[in-house]
């Protein structure tokens, strides 16, 4: 009986694992590591799949214009992942000239 139970808690631990490894989002990879990223993944895509931040067609406005409009929009965030956020996305994701 020892034996079973020992195999079902391993089962349940390493199921528990693999779930917790999985990434926050489908395409998180497409996000460059860096300060800030992880709070882009819990902020921005509630409604933004990672491919359509790192695509972005509309760069006519800043990054920090775009995320205080998505905070008046209603994204959540404090002010540090405001700020953190708008920091990631100018370093990670700068501007192209046109």
């Amino acid at each position: 009986m020892r034996i079973f139970t020992a195999l079902i808690v391993g089962a349940l631990v390493i199921g528990l694992g693999q779930a917790v490894a999985q990434p926050a989002s489908p395409g998180a990879e497409l996000l460059p590591e860096g300060v800030g990223r992880e709070a882009v993944l819990k902020v921005c895509t509630g409604c933004h799949a990672p491919d359509v931040i790192v695509n972005r067609t509309q760069k006519a406005a800043p990054w920090s214009d775009v995320v205080q409009a998505m905070v008046e929009k209603g994204a959540e965030a404090t002010p540090d992942e405001t700020a953190q956020i708008a920091a990631y996305l100018k370093k990670a994701l700068p501007e192209t000239p046109a």
